[in-house]
């Protein structure tokens, strides 16, 4: 009896271990060449990823080889940006981020007018501009760094 009962407990424990090795997501070295490749902007942070962060970038990857070259131009930019942020950053561009799709579409809208209008601007004007705001203006979901562009 207590040999069936180790049995079932060793059969239960391997399935559960086997169950989380399959939800955990590789670490960096466990990439194939392909994934590093088209990762690579990320490589330095990768192990710190939690798991889900992993597979979402994991899924992106996959999709990148069907991709057109200017979004493929683009995803690597935005990964290249990523990267170079800090932890914080990044908390901070996730919790805009939030805020930006909490928006009603219409204010969504008139953020990304006011954004293209602000791009067309001169370098001369930009810094009048930021030279008039005060230290913590910031309208509501507005960028700490400049976002890369569509």
């Amino acid at each position: 009896m207590r040999r069936k009962f180790a049995g079932a407990l060793l059969a239960a424990t391997l399935a559960c271990a086997s169950a989380s090795a399959q939800t955990r997501a590789p670490g960096w070295h466990q990439l194939d060449q392909a994934e590093q490749a088209i990762l690579s902007p990320l490589a330095a942070d990768w192990d710190s990823f939690d798991a889900e962060r992993r597979r979402k970038w994991l899924d992106l990857a996959a999709r990148y080889p069907s991709m057109t070259v200017e979004e493929q131009s683009r995803m690597r930019a935005r990964m290249s940006y990523w990267g170079s942020l800090t932890p914080q950053e990044r908390i901070e561009a996730r919790e805009r981020y939030k805020r930006l799709q909490a928006m009603p579409a219409d204010q969504r809208e008139t953020l990304r007018r006011q954004w293209e209008a602000y791009e067309g601007l001169s370098p001369e004007e930009r810094s009048r501009l930021g030279a008039a705001q005060r230290p913590g203006s910031k309208a509501p979901g507005a960028a700490a760094a400049a976002p890369v562009r569509k």
